[in-house]
């Protein structure tokens, strides 16, 4: 009798402490999604004020990092390649993302983000351009903020 009272109570244990960690781990994920689409938003502002500096400061400092524009050989690595292509950019328009699907994965620091949507180039003679657009991209926590260490746009197959 008392080994089947010790056992139950041992049971009981075992399974408040699994749930308890499910609960923490729920917020933990949905924590970092939080941060993640405000990194999102970051980079979306960044490239609507045509801000090259402020864009560049969501890029993790590695020499690896790595920017695949949409368009045929462009493949920049490193923050000097980067920096040079989003200022030649930046000097024809700016960007910003109609971001109607986002999906963000998470493994400790590293995560995965998905965007589906629009982009929208305002050009500065004053055109504006909409097209259907994606991005995937790899993200690492440093020091607390989320950073793009790989950043992949296409324009749908078709568009």
């Amino acid at each position: 009798m008392i080994k089947n009272i010790i056992l139950l109570k041992l049971v009981f244990l075992i399974l408040f402490s699994v749930s308890i960690n499910s609960l923490f781990a729920q917020e933990s994920t949905d924590k970092i999604k939080n941060e993640i689409s405000e990194t999102l938003k970051s980079w979306n502002m960044a490239a609507k004020n045509a801000d090259v500096n402020q864009a560049m400061s969501l890029f993790d400092t590695t020499a690896t990092i790595i920017l695949i524009g949409s368009d045929s050989g462009e493949v920049y690595k490193g923050k000097e390649q980067i920096k040079k292509w989003l200022g030649q950019l930046f000097e024809v328009g700016s960007f910003s993302w109609e971001m109607n699907r986002i999906d963000i994965d998470n493994n400790g620091n590293t995560a995965w983000v998905f965007m589906d949507g629009k982009m929208i180039v305002n050009f500065h003679n004053g055109k504006r351009k909409i097209t259907p657009y994606r991005f995937t991209g790899i993200m690492v926590r440093k020091k607390g903020e989320w950073k793009w260490r790989l950043f992949d746009g296409s324009v749908p197959k078709g568009e």
